[in-house]
C-alpha cells in the first residue's frame, strides 16, 4: 500500500508545471510554445530569464525530487516505496496531468532523486556535473546528460548498490529516452525525415540540426499586428 501511495502522490506532486506556471506569472507566455517546447528549466532560462531558469531547476530538484524522497522515508515507507515515489514524481513532471501529459524533459529532478537517496547522491552530482560540463564548457548540454544517465546505472551497480538504488537509475534512464524520443507529442517538421529526427531527438534533444534556430523558436504573431 505504501508503494500505491507513493506512486499516486509521487506523480501528482511531480506533475506540479513550475515552468508553466513560471512563465505565465512572470511574462504571461505559454512556454510550451516558445524554444524547444520543454516546460522545464532550461527553456525558461532562454525565454523567462536565466535567475528564473536556474531558482526553477532548483525547486524541480529539490523540492519535486530530493524533498519527496525524504517525505516518504520520514513517513516510513520502504525503500521501494521511495523508489517508486522518485520514478513517479519523474513520470509527472516529464508528462503533466495537469498540461494535457506535457512537461520536461526530468533530467533535474531525477537528480534531485538521486540526492534524496543518500547512497545515490554522488549519482546525481554525476548529473550535475555533466550539465555544468556540458552546458557551460561544451555547450552541448544534451549529449552530456545523455552520456551521464547511460554512466549512472553503470557506477551505481559497480558500487554495489542497492536493488532499489539500481532499478531507480534504470527506471530515469528509460523514462529520459522515452521523453527525448516523444518530446512533447510534436509532430516532425514537413519535410523531415522520422529517422533523422528521433536520431537528433536521441543525441541533441531537438528535430533539427541548428540548435539556434531550436531553442529560439517563438510563435508566430497574428497577422492583425504583423499588419498593424
Amino acid at each position: 500500500m505504501d508503494i500505491v501511495i507513493a506512486v499516486v502522490a509521487g506523480y501528482l506532486w511531480g506533475g506540479i508545471p513550475s515552468a508553466y506556471i513560471l512563465g505565465r506569472y512572470r511574462l504571461g507566455i505559454d512556454i510550451r510554445k516558445y524554444g524547444t517546447g520543454n516546460v522545464g528549466a532550461s527553456n525558461v532560462i532562454t525565454h523567462v530569464g536565466k535567475k528564473s531558469g536556474y531558482a526553477l531547476g532548483l525547486f524541480d530538484g529539490l523540492v519535486k525530487g530530493t524533498a519527496l524522497v525524504w517525505a516518504i522515508s520520514l513517513l516510513d515507507g520502504s525503500d521501494w516505496a521511495m523508489m517508486a515515489g522518485g520514478l513517479a514524481a519523474v513520470t509527472g513532471h516529464n508528462w503533466s496531468p495537469y498540461i494535457r501529459f506535457r512537461g520536461g524533459r526530468g533530467v533535474s529532478t531525477a537528480a534531485g532523486v538521486f540526492l534524496g537517496f543518500l547512497l545515490l547522491w554522488e549519482l546525481g552530482m554525476v548529473i550535475l556535473l555533466a550539465g555544468i560540463w556540458g552546458g557551460v564548457i561544451r555547450k552541448n548540454l544534451a549529449l552530456w546528460l545523455l552520456f551521464a544517465m547511460f554512466l549512472v546505472p553503470v557506477m551505481a551497480t559497480m558500487l554495489n548498490r542497492t536493488d532499489e538504488a539500481i532499478v531507480t537509475t534504470i527506471g530515469v534512464l528509460v523514462l529520459l529516452v522515452a521523453k527525448r524520443l516523444a518530446a512533447n507529442w510534436q509532430r516532425p517538421l514537413e519535410g523531415e525525415p522520422l529517422t533523422r529526427v528521433l536520431f537528433y531527438r536521441l543525441l541533441f534533444d531537438r528535430d533539427i540540426a541548428s540548435r539556434e534556430d531550436w531553442v529560439s523558436r517563438r510563435p508566430e504573431e497574428p497577422q492583425e499586428a504583423v499588419e498593424a
